[in-house]
């Protein structure tokens, strides 16, 4: 929840953002993926959906917006749960993860690249800035979108669920993903679009910049999400201005 982002640093304005991310010089870019490169409601949520009724649980979709960000994982269990108790939730919990994974690779061809998302990777890219992906899907799933659209050679390491112990907002993926690329913390950006991805890049102590695209985190959650960045000094773009990532990367050069 926000409630447990650590303290804001305070509003700054577009100007003082930039300044201080170009004292960082930051060489390394690390993406969310869901909601923040690609919209993947149709596969993530009707997949989730589907995989649950052949449990017994029906859920809607706002219902799994409110719950979204953590994986595949926290997120069945949370329904098993809540409909057919802690025991039986146990019992069926990894069939439900495999149908689910299955399922969803079956509708990758419905996932949507967000515009100018192959723009903004390929001028990074020029830049010499180091990408990278860091995302709760599963590997299966992560590397079938990132092949499917065509960008997956852009990435120096792409860690997803598979890679870690530890889900977000815990930010053991963020130090993995730097670890593996040889950057600094300090030097590294995060891009997500929910709480669970500032969250994460907070507590490291990493800069963050909010991609608010509106897909999964909807109404008062999203502005609590918006008023969280402001408050720790975060830049936030809307999915359609995506490009400006780059802009800002690149006065950090």
């Amino acid at each position: 929840m926000l409630g447990t982002v650590p303290c804001p640093r305070g509003d700054i304005n577009s100007e003082e953002q930039i300044r201080r991310l170009v004292t960082n010089k930051i060489d390394t870019v690390i993406f969310d993926l869901d909601g923040t490169l690609v919209d993947s409601q149709p596969a993530a949520l009707g997949a989730t959906i589907e995989a649950l009724s052949r449990f017994g649980v029906q859920v809607t979709a706002a219902e799994l917006r409110e719950v979204f960000g953590g994986g595949a994982r926290s997120l069945l269990n949370h329904f098993l749960q809540r409909d057919l108790g802690p025991d039986r939730a146990t019992e069926v919990l990894e069939d439900a993860i495999q149908v689910r994974a299955s399922l969803q690779l079956d509708l990758i061809n419905e996932v949507v690249l967000l515009p100018r998302v192959k723009e903004l990777l390929a001028s990074l890219k020029a830049g010499d800035y180091k990408l990278a992906m860091a995302t709760m899907s599963s590997g299966a799933v992560a590397n079938s979108v990132l092949v499917h659209h065509g960008i997956k050679s852009y990435f120096g390491s792409v860690l997803t669920i598979d890679d870690v112990s530890q889900i977000k907002p815990d930010p053991e993926i963020l130090v993995k993903t730097v670890a593996r690329l040889g950057g600094q913390i300090n030097r590294s950006m995060y891009v997500g679009d929910s709480s669970h991805d500032l969250e994460a890049a907070v507590t490291l102590g990493m800069p963050f910049l909010l991609v608010d695209s509106g897909l999964y985190v909807r109404g008062e959650a999203r502005e609590k999400l918006r008023s969280a960045a402001k408050q720790n000094g975060f830049s936030i773009v809307k999915s359609d201005e995506i490009l400006d990532i780059g802009g800002i990367a690149q006065r950090q050069s």
